[in-house]
């Protein structure tokens, strides 16, 4: 009884963590690494990098291993990997990230500044991502939410890019 009271806050207290610019419903949709991750990276714009940061939301949205998106552990110089610094071993279906939404975007946007062709991003985006088109909204909002919060202009760029294709993808 008590670990359900415990478990009920710390879902309440985490949905009261929504990052400005991130819709509730992709909040609520997503969980555990994709919630740390943006939760982060909406942070990191502030200038925020103690290390005690990470940790703490880490604990709070049940991260397994939030080292493996960290790019910086230094205590007052922390800071999480952009985009261009994960690598094809962080994004395997064996990770945390990997095989999720966010995981999918990070792939869609390394092959974009890798100069794939656009329609080539959004069929791997198609295909890999379960319940495309019941994903494409939240997929949509996230990729938004990366351009906006990115410090990287190549990756603001790509991310751009890849949320106007989504968005005026033709529905077949």
């Amino acid at each position: 009884m008590v670990d359900e009271i415990v478990q009920q806050a710390s879902e309440a207290a985490n949905s009261l963590l929504i990052p400005e610019g991130l819709q509730p419903d992709t909040w609520n949709a997503i969980k555990g690494i994709q919630r740390f991750y943006l939760r982060m990276l909406d942070i990191e714009t502030t200038g925020a990098a103690k290390l005690d940061n990470y940790q703490n939301f880490a604990k709070a949205f049940h991260v397994e291993d939030y080292t493996k998106v960290m790019a910086s552990m230094a205590p007052n110089k922390a800071r999480l990997k952009s985009i261009e610094e994960f690598t094809s071993r962080d994004l395997g279906d064996s990770t945390e990230i990997g095989p999720t939404y966010l995981g999918h975007l990070i792939i869609a946007l390394q092959q974009l500044l890798q100069d794939k062709e656009p329609h080539i991003v959004l069929d791997y985006l198609n295909t890999d991502v379960t319940n495309f088109m019941e994903a494409r909204p939240l997929l949509i909002n996230m990729i938004d939410f990366i351009a906006a919060k990115t410090r990287v202009d190549k990756v603001r760029d790509v991310a751009e890019v890849l949320g106007a294709r989504l968005r005026n993808q033709r529905l077949a």
